[in-house]
């Protein structure tokens, strides 16, 4: 009997030892203390998200910004940027593996193979 409660303590003090090691460290990301303030927002941190702000309050313009060679940003390669056969009556034919796109009034042929900027009319 003395045997079989030995090995039954050492077994759950085993168990207890290994789950406590696997036991997750304190991440302050999770600590939700409702009387602690708001991280507050650091000057530092604002010039990482400047240069965004001000690319996406500006409009682009593929005349002027974008040259033949050039990749299509992913952003632009997108189905609601294609141009659809009724738009493109008064454009020249697309070739094949090629779409026209329309950005900002601004026409821009795309190979669709390698992304590559072909023509661009404004």
């Amino acid at each position: 009997m003395k045997k079989v409660l030995t090995t039954i303590a050492l077994s759950l003090s085993a168990l207890l030892a290994t789950s406590a090691m696997a036991a997750p460290q304190h991440d302050p990301r999770y600590d939700h203390n409702p009387h602690k303030p708001a991280p507050h927002w650091n000057a530092k941190d604002s010039k990482k998200w400047n240069d965004d702000r001000h690319q996406n309050n500006r409009a682009v313009n593929p005349s002027r910004d974008w040259r033949v060679g050039q990749a299509l940003p992913r952003q632009y390669d997108n189905k609601r940027f294609q141009v659809s056969d009724r738009e493109a009556r008064r454009l020249p034919n697309a070739g094949r593996f090629q779409q026209w796109y329309k950005v900002n009034n601004d026409y821009v042929l795309v190979n669709e193979r390698n992304n590559r900027i072909i023509r661009i009319i404004n």
